[in-house]
Parts: C-alpha cells; sequence; structure tokens
C-alpha cells in the first residue's frame, strides 16, 4: 500500500496575508486595526501577534510576498540560470506583474490608501532593500568596489525598479495593460544604460575624489 503523502503544512502568515486581503475585498477598506482583522476572521489577538508585531508589519509583509514568489519561480527556472542579467530582471518583471494581476482590485485599493502614509512607505521601502532575492541581486565589479563601504547600487537600482513596475502596474487602466508592458521595456532598457559598469565605475571614482577634498571643502561646523 502506498504511504499517504503528508500535506505540506500551510504558512500562518501567509493564511494572514491571504485574511487581509478578504478583509479588503469584501468591506471594501483598509482594516484600521488588529482588532477590525481579527473580529472579521473570528480569531483571537495573539493568532496575530504570534507572526506579527503590528498591522503594519503585516502590510509590509504582504506586498514582499509578490516579490517572493516571483523570485522562487525564476530560481525555480533552470534556463533562466543562462540569461543575461537584464533577461533575467525583465522576467522577474512579469512574473511580478502576474502574481499581482490576480489581486488587482485588492492591490488598487490598498496601494491608494497606504501610499498616503509616509510611515508605511518608508518601512517598506527599507524592509525591501534589506532582502535578499537573487533575481535582484547584483555581483560585478561596481558591487566589488563598493561592497567595503556596504553599497550596492545596482541592486537597490534593480529592487526599486521593480517595485515601480508593480505600482505602475497598479493604476494601468489601458487594455490588457499594455502601458505596463512598454513601461517594463522601455525603463527596463534605461536602467541598464545608467547603471552599466563603467557609468558606476565613473561615479565611484567621482566618490573617492570628493572624499579626498572632503577636508578642504567649506563647512559652518
Amino acid at each position: 500500500m502506498a504511504k499517504n503523502k503528508k500535506q505540506k503544512k500551510k504558512d500562518p502568515r501567509v493564511q494572514l496575508v491571504a485574511l487581509y486581503k478578504k478583509y479588503v475585498t469584501t468591506s471594501g477598506e483598509l482594516p484600521h486595526s488588529i482588532k477590525d482583522l481579527m473580529h472579521f476572521a473570528e480569531l483571537d489577538f495573539k493568532d496575530f501577534k504570534k507572526h506579527f508585531k503590528n498591522l503594519e508589519e503585516l502590510e509590509v509583509a504582504l506586498v514582499l510576498w509578490y516579490f517572493q514568489c516571483a523570485d522562487d519561480l525564476l530560481q525555480s527556472d533552470d534556463e533562466a540560470k543562462s540569461w543575461d542579467q537584464k533577461d533575467r530582471h525583465t522576467a522577474f518583471l512579469y512574473l511580478l506583474i502576474e502574481q499581482a494581476s490576480a489581486d488587482d482590485l485588492f492591490l488598487h485599493e490598498f496601494v491608494s490608501e497606504k501610499r498616503k502614509s509616509s510611515s508605511f512607505m518608508k518601512q517598506f521601502a527599507m524592509t525591501l532593500n534589506a532582502q535578499s532575492f537573487k533575481s535582484l541581486d547584483h555581483q560585478g565589479k561596481s558591487a566589488e568596489m563598493l561592497s567595503s563601504i556596504g553599497l550596492n547600487p545596482k541592486k537597490t537600482a534593480l529592487t526599486n525598479h521593480a517595485l515601480s513596475v508593480l505600482w505602475f502596474f497598479t493604476f494601468d487602466t489601458s487594455t490588457d495593460k499594455q502601458d505596463t508592458d512598454a513601461f517594463i521595456e522601455k525603463t527596463s532598457d534605461l536602467l541598464f544604460r545608467l547603471t552599466d559598469t563603467s557609468t558606476l565605475t565613473s561615479m565611484f571614482d567621482l566618490g573617492k575624489f570628493m572624499v579626498s577634498r572632503k577636508s578642504a571643502a567649506f563647512s559652518w561646523s
């Protein structure tokens, strides 16, 4: 007799993310507190606090989940491993909006409201840029030069470009989201032109020069 395969236990954090989405699409507004969300699901406050410190942390995790799913899909594609970075990045962007497309209505309501919150936007930007998504990582000459001071400008550029694509997609009203396709192609091309190795090397050399002359610069302090 074949052994029954054990079902993979669902991550309770993912279940809370799904609950948040259901709350918004059902009520037409974002929950104002943990209490609102838990009352909607008939769950205890402690069920939430086991996994998230506050509502904003859940909201940050919610958007990060789209990035995580897109990254997992691209990393599991053996063919993608032989692509150059620009092609991998473009593929990641399309996977990202593919993950988001099922939540089009939710995201429109969510982003419309949360982009008004400086607290959320600041926390999300910091958390997103601290992630280690392999699809958005950058290893190269510029990364080696700047690693000593804890900087990886191309990784930061790739990450924030992906976020701009997600935000653009959310408010794109064109037929079949054609404007999003154009946005991805045009901005990706521009991004890789601006962040090629020669440009970043020149920026690094300028930075070293400015640091070396810092002591001679005027300052009120």
